[in-house]
């Protein structure tokens, strides 16, 4: 089992107001390359409530990216079900 984790040393994946740009490096091409690979390789995917609503409605509204990938949302809130989703 592998686990790859994006995040900040003060464990946060975003800055305020949900910002990733800090996950991007100057050298996109190579860091693509490598990050697929890795990528093709994964079957599942954890992610927060506030991850998978910035997914749904900011980064990605018009296409479900992790299509093929088993994903899993954990909240604590009461959500209404997504089949992307468990």
């Amino acid at each position: 089992m592998v686990l790859y984790v994006a995040m900040s040393l003060d464990g946060y994946l975003a800055r305020e107001k949900g910002a990733v740009d800090w996950l991007h490096s100057e050298d996109q091409e190579e860091e693509a390359s490598s990050f697929d690979a890795f990528y093709d390789t994964v079957d599942t995917l954890i992610m927060g409530r506030k991850t998978f609503t910035q997914v749904v409605e900011e980064l990605s509204p018009e296409r479900w990216v992790y299509e093929g990938k088993s994903c899993l949302v954990y909240t604590k809130e009461k959500r209404p079900k997504d089949p992307r989703v468990t």
